[in-house]
């Protein structure tokens, strides 16, 4: 068995390893990434757009906006070859890499929660997903109604983590051969497991 631990706080990077924010690329009339995360400066929540959006895009306190937005790039900015598809907006998600740097998210907008199974997003996410098995990196989508760890193989599908939960996958022996598994450890667990590795090392 193979597996790997990731921090749902915070994973050789896959294919999508940004390069330098491409110059003719600009936010434009996009703006999804203002309303699936939760910005806590503001205490918006994921799902809601934040109050501060223009009726005709762009931020109406651009420049006293939470340093949080002043330094959020998504993937398709920094990337020169990701054409208009890939824009959030057209896309219905936004990309992000995780901060290990091998975990590639993808944030899906609540009211086009199908979008990221179109064959043209779907195909590519499974082709990015290839370096799962080699503990190489994941590829996440984070839906409205839970988390799917995407694999060559299966997508699997998990209850949301919450904040501080250890996400666990790998790969392991099955009637099948190796297969990929995925399950989410509660920060309870965590803490716990922890305080009782200190007491045996004490």
């Amino acid at each position: 068995m193979t597996r790997s631990a990731h921090d749902v706080n915070s994973q050789k990077a896959p294919p999508l390893a940004p390069t330098k924010r491409a110059s003719l690329k600009e936010c434009g009339t996009c703006n999804l990434c203002c309303k699936v995360y939760d910005i806590p400066d503001l205490e918006k929540k994921s799902g809601h757009t934040c109050v501060n959006l223009r009726p005709e895009g762009g931020c109406g306190v651009w420049g006293l906006h939470p340093q949080i937005c002043q330094e959020f790039k998504c993937l398709w900015l920094k990337h020169d070859d990701m054409n208009g598809v890939w824009r959030p907006d057209q896309a219905g998600f936004v990309l992000r890499l995780e901060p290990n740097g091998t975990t590639l998210a993808v944030d899906v907008d609540p009211d086009r929660p199908y979008d990221w199974r179109r064959p043209h997003y779907y195909d590519q996410l499974k082709i990015w997903s290839e370096v799962m098995p080699k503990n190489e990196g994941l590829v996440l989508v984070y839906a409205p109604e839970g988390l799917y760890v995407i694999t060559p193989m299966e997508d699997l599908f998990l209850k949301a983590p919450k904040r501080g939960d250890i996400l666990e996958t790998g790969m392991e022996e099955s009637l099948f051969g190796l297969r990929p598994f995925a399950r989410v450890i509660p920060a309870a667990q965590v803490r716990k497991d922890r305080s009782q590795l200190l007491k045996r090392r004490a």
